[in-house]
């Protein structure tokens, strides 16, 4: 892959389905490309509701050779992000659980006005092939 595509979104709920629209494109034809949109979909939806500003988020999204990586940037909040356990009937709190399974690896970077979330998602590539780009 030749950089990284990355683009902003206000942080919005609504702005989740152009998020995943996003990831979709860019990562088309991929062979990780379902686990990659579910990743950033819920890494999405973790800065929308945890960010302390109600502004806006940022993704990238970068083919390695053998992982494709993903980072949802966001303006911090009062707290670290964190892998729970959400109970059996909790309607929330699996997020980063999901993340966790999805990835060969991941992590956060967290300052009171940053947070950054990333993840790598394992593939049988061997080299990096070009990811395409999605439409803004």
């Amino acid at each position: 892959m030749t950089g990284t595509n990355m683009r902003e979104f206000p942080a919005l709920l609504e702005e989740l389905g152009h998020v995943r629209h996003f990831a979709g494109g860019v990562v088309a034809g991929h062979p990780a490309a379902d686990d990659v949109v579910l990743a950033v979909s819920e890494l999405a939806a973790n800065a929308v509701e945890h960010s302390a500003a109600s502004r806006d988020f940022e993704v990238r999204i970068t083919h390695l050779a053998g992982a494709v990586r993903v980072e949802v940037h966001d303006h911090g909040g009062a707290g670290r992000p964190r892998l729970g356990v959400a109970g059996a009937e909790a309607t929330r709190g699996r997020g980063l659980f999901l993340v966790d399974h999805l990835s060969r690896d991941w992590g956060i970077t967290h300052q009171p006005d940053h947070t950054g979330v990333w993840c790598e998602i394992g593939c049988s590539c061997t080299e990096s092939p070009a990811l395409g780009r999605a439409a803004a």
